[in-house]
Protein backbone atom coordinates (compact mmCIF):
# COMPACT_ATOMS: atom_id res chain seq x y z
CA UNK A 1 0.00 0.00 0.00
CA UNK A 2 3.03 2.24 0.61
CA UNK A 3 4.33 1.16 -2.77
CA UNK A 4 1.50 2.58 -4.44
CA UNK A 5 0.59 5.80 -2.46
CA UNK A 6 4.66 6.57 -3.12
CA UNK A 7 4.03 5.80 -6.90
CA UNK A 8 0.92 8.02 -6.81
CA UNK A 9 2.25 11.08 -4.79
CA UNK A 10 5.72 10.91 -7.76
CA UNK A 11 2.86 11.08 -10.73
CA UNK A 12 1.01 13.60 -8.95
CA UNK A 13 3.93 15.60 -8.74
CA UNK A 14 5.45 14.93 -12.15
CA UNK A 15 1.78 15.97 -13.51
CA UNK A 16 2.62 19.38 -12.56
CA UNK A 17 6.43 20.07 -13.54
CA UNK A 18 4.37 18.58 -17.19
CA UNK A 19 1.62 21.08 -17.15
CA UNK A 20 1.63 24.45 -18.53
CA UNK A 21 2.69 27.63 -17.10
CA UNK A 22 1.97 31.52 -17.65
CA UNK A 23 4.61 32.72 -19.75
CA UNK A 24 5.41 29.76 -21.23
CA UNK A 25 5.50 29.09 -25.67
CA UNK A 26 2.98 27.09 -26.66
CA UNK A 27 2.55 26.21 -30.67
CA UNK A 28 -0.87 25.44 -32.35
CA UNK A 29 -1.08 22.14 -32.94
CA UNK A 30 -4.24 21.55 -35.07
CA UNK A 31 -4.90 22.68 -38.40
CA UNK A 32 -6.90 25.68 -37.43
CA UNK A 33 -8.43 26.79 -34.09
CA UNK A 34 -10.32 29.85 -32.39
CA UNK A 35 -8.72 32.20 -30.33
CA UNK A 36 -12.27 33.17 -28.30
CA UNK A 37 -13.34 36.00 -25.67
CA UNK A 38 -14.14 33.32 -23.57
CA UNK A 39 -14.31 29.66 -22.67
CA UNK A 40 -18.00 29.05 -23.75
CA UNK A 41 -19.05 26.75 -27.14
CA UNK A 42 -20.81 30.19 -28.74
CA UNK A 43 -18.36 33.37 -27.38
CA UNK A 44 -17.08 35.33 -29.93
CA UNK A 45 -13.74 34.36 -31.72
CA UNK A 46 -11.32 37.23 -31.72
CA UNK A 47 -8.68 35.99 -33.82
CA UNK A 48 -8.22 32.46 -35.76
CA UNK A 49 -5.01 30.24 -35.09
CA UNK A 50 -3.03 27.90 -37.33
CA UNK A 51 -0.72 24.81 -37.27
CA UNK A 52 2.33 25.49 -35.62
CA UNK A 53 1.67 29.37 -34.65
CA UNK A 54 3.33 30.67 -31.64
CA UNK A 55 1.62 31.53 -28.54
CA UNK A 56 1.92 32.52 -24.64
CA UNK A 57 0.17 31.75 -22.40
CA UNK A 58 -1.35 34.07 -19.75
CA UNK A 59 -3.68 31.83 -17.89
CA UNK A 60 -3.46 27.93 -17.74
CA UNK A 61 -5.48 25.26 -16.31
CA UNK A 62 -6.75 21.66 -17.80
CA UNK A 63 -8.99 22.57 -20.46
CA UNK A 64 -8.30 26.23 -21.38
CA UNK A 65 -5.22 28.67 -21.43
CA UNK A 66 -5.98 32.56 -21.97
CA UNK A 67 -2.95 33.07 -24.84
CA UNK A 68 -1.80 35.52 -26.79
CA UNK A 69 -0.45 35.65 -30.05
CA UNK A 70 3.56 35.78 -29.78
CA UNK A 71 3.47 37.70 -33.36
CA UNK A 72 0.70 40.48 -32.16
CA UNK A 73 0.31 40.40 -28.32
CA UNK A 74 -3.02 42.54 -28.90
CA UNK A 75 -4.30 39.31 -30.14
CA UNK A 76 -5.47 37.72 -26.84
CA UNK A 77 -8.06 35.07 -26.09
CA UNK A 78 -8.86 31.70 -25.06
CA UNK A 79 -7.94 28.42 -26.43
CA UNK A 80 -8.32 24.77 -25.91
CA UNK A 81 -5.44 22.98 -24.24
CA UNK A 82 -5.82 20.02 -26.18
CA UNK A 83 -5.15 22.12 -29.18
CA UNK A 84 -1.45 23.59 -27.88
CA UNK A 85 1.65 21.65 -27.54
CA UNK A 86 4.37 22.99 -25.67
CA UNK A 87 6.42 21.18 -28.33
CA UNK A 88 8.34 23.29 -30.80
CA UNK A 89 6.43 22.84 -34.31
CA UNK A 90 8.69 23.52 -37.13
CA UNK A 91 7.10 24.71 -40.86
CA UNK A 92 8.11 26.06 -43.63
CA UNK A 93 11.46 23.68 -43.92
CA UNK A 94 12.64 23.19 -46.97
CA UNK A 95 13.42 19.24 -45.60
CA UNK A 96 9.65 18.52 -44.73
CA UNK A 97 8.03 16.81 -47.62
CA UNK A 98 4.82 16.27 -45.93
CA UNK A 99 1.55 18.96 -45.60
CA UNK A 100 1.14 21.10 -42.62
CA UNK A 101 -2.29 18.40 -42.56
CA UNK A 102 -0.47 15.20 -42.91
CA UNK A 103 1.65 16.45 -40.10
CA UNK A 104 -1.02 17.77 -38.21
CA UNK A 105 -2.68 13.80 -38.67
CA UNK A 106 0.37 12.52 -38.14
CA UNK A 107 1.02 14.09 -34.35
CA UNK A 108 -2.78 12.69 -33.91
CA UNK A 109 -0.88 9.07 -34.99
CA UNK A 110 -3.09 9.06 -38.25
CA UNK A 111 -0.20 8.95 -40.65
CA UNK A 112 -0.12 8.63 -44.50
CA UNK A 113 0.58 4.68 -43.83
CA UNK A 114 -2.23 4.43 -41.34
CA UNK A 115 -4.07 5.61 -44.03
CA UNK A 116 -2.91 2.75 -46.27
CA UNK A 117 -3.32 -0.03 -44.38
CA UNK A 118 -7.17 0.49 -43.59
CA UNK A 119 -7.67 0.58 -47.11
CA UNK A 120 -5.27 -2.28 -47.45
CA UNK A 121 -7.32 -4.57 -44.70
CA UNK A 122 -10.96 -3.04 -46.11
CA UNK A 123 -10.62 -2.69 -49.83
CA UNK A 124 -14.56 -2.39 -49.80
CA UNK A 125 -14.68 0.59 -48.34
CA UNK A 126 -15.67 3.75 -49.29
CA UNK A 127 -13.22 6.42 -48.34
CA UNK A 128 -14.78 9.67 -49.90
CA UNK A 129 -17.86 9.90 -47.53
CA UNK A 130 -14.98 10.40 -44.91
CA UNK A 131 -13.92 13.72 -47.10
CA UNK A 132 -17.45 14.65 -47.34
CA UNK A 133 -18.16 14.59 -44.03
CA UNK A 134 -15.05 16.45 -43.48
CA UNK A 135 -16.01 19.30 -45.58
CA UNK A 136 -19.45 19.29 -43.83
CA UNK A 137 -19.22 22.57 -41.79
CA UNK A 138 -21.85 23.64 -39.57
CA UNK A 139 -22.17 27.49 -38.36
CA UNK A 140 -22.04 28.42 -34.76
CA UNK A 141 -25.60 29.90 -34.88
CA UNK A 142 -27.11 27.20 -36.19
CA UNK A 143 -25.47 24.66 -33.95
CA UNK A 144 -26.88 26.93 -31.07
CA UNK A 145 -30.40 26.77 -32.62
CA UNK A 146 -30.01 22.99 -32.65
CA UNK A 147 -29.04 22.96 -29.25
CA UNK A 148 -31.44 25.22 -27.76
CA UNK A 149 -34.47 23.67 -29.96
CA UNK A 150 -34.02 20.30 -28.45
CA UNK A 151 -33.56 21.77 -25.08
CA UNK A 152 -29.98 19.91 -25.02
CA UNK A 153 -27.32 21.29 -22.63
CA UNK A 154 -24.69 22.79 -24.30
CA UNK A 155 -25.57 26.22 -25.23
CA UNK A 156 -24.13 28.03 -22.49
Amino acid sequence: MKKFACVLGILLCAGTLFAVQVGETVYVAVKKTAIKSGTGNFDKVVAQASYGDELIVDRASNKFHRVHKASDPSVAGWISAASVTSKKIVTGSKKVTASADEIALAGKGFSEQVENGYKTSNKKLDYSNVDKLEAFKVSDASLKTFIEDGELSGAE
